[in-house]
């Protein structure tokens, strides 16, 4: 760790400065991950050591709780439904959200997507930083948490394309067989985003349609997140981009630059 960034520490382990702190939200395989990739690409912070980085990326997904033998039973079956509030360990999520708030160094446990489990012996430390991207399905859904973000972002793609990108990586990466990843898409994915994620769209200050493809968007946001980072104030709030169009509320926006007639979204 520079120095600089060393003597910005109190003697507590925390941090005098508030970083920044950006929801990303969005259905199943909309692309959050894949946005959060390309904003942390295009400001070389991938491969940063993650003691140095100014932009750090946390996944809601290592906040999932613990399962009791019998939803652990379902969860194998494909018949527990991890898209459900109540598969999230709310108050984890809130105490280690402001803990990042605070400065503070936080250990992170790792979700194995096969195991339905946290790897709590596989921690991911997550140092202070300026900016911190917190990507989640349901990110928007818990009040006392959505109150927490200074900027928050949803990544808006069409369902069939979401469908299709969730069958490729569940069989691919995770294992699955067709037959299950549909039966839990249409018995639980869906109903639950349409019940839990979808209504907190109306929370986002930004909306992204077509996820990480749309490349002028990302780059909007990228180009905030410099300027807050050169401007040296981590909760300078960003100043609304210029190729915006205003819907329901002064504070609400929804990028609509790109090639309209783009179709596929990935």
């Amino acid at each position: 760790m520079s120095d600089s960034r060393r003597n910005s520490f109190k003697m507590n382990g925390s941090n005098s400065n508030t970083p920044f702190l950006i929801g990303v939200s969005g259905g199943t395989a909309s692309g959050k991950s894949t946005v959060c990739k390309r904003i942390m690409e295009k400001l070389g912070q991938e491969n940063v050591n993650h003691a140095e980085r100014q932009v750090v990326c946390i996944s809601q997904d290592s906040f999932y709780r613990d399962l009791t033998p019998a939803e652990m039973a379902k969860a194998e079956k494909g018949q527990f439904n991890f898209d459900h509030p109540d598969a999230f360990n709310e108050t984890l999520m809130k105490e280690t959200l402001l803990d990042i708030l605070a400065g503070k160094i936080v250990k992170i446990p790792i979700y194995d997507y096969k195991s339905h489990t946290l790897l709590k012996d596989e921690l991911i430390t997550i140092y202070p930083a300026d900016v911190v991207l917190f990507e989640g399905i349901l990110v928007f859904y818990f009040p006392e948490v959505r109150k927490l973000f200074h900027m928050k972002l949803f990544v808006d793609t069409h369902s069939d394309t979401r469908l299709a990108r969730r069958v490729k990586r569940d069989i691919g990466e995770r294992g699955r067989e067709l037959e299950q990843v549909l039966n839990q898409y249409i018995n639980f994915v869906k109903p639950a985003f349409d019940d839990f994620c979808l209504p907190t769209k109306k929370f986002a200050d930004v909306i992204i349609p077509r996820g990480a493809d749309n490349v002028v968007a990302i780059d909007l946001i990228v180009q905030h997140i410099r300027e807050l980072l050169a401007g040296g104030s981590r909760i300078a709030k960003f100043e609304q981009p210029q190729n915006t169009v205003n819907t329901e509320s002064p504070s609400r926006r929804i990028i609509t630059t790109g090639d309209p007639l783009h179709k596929r979204p990935h």
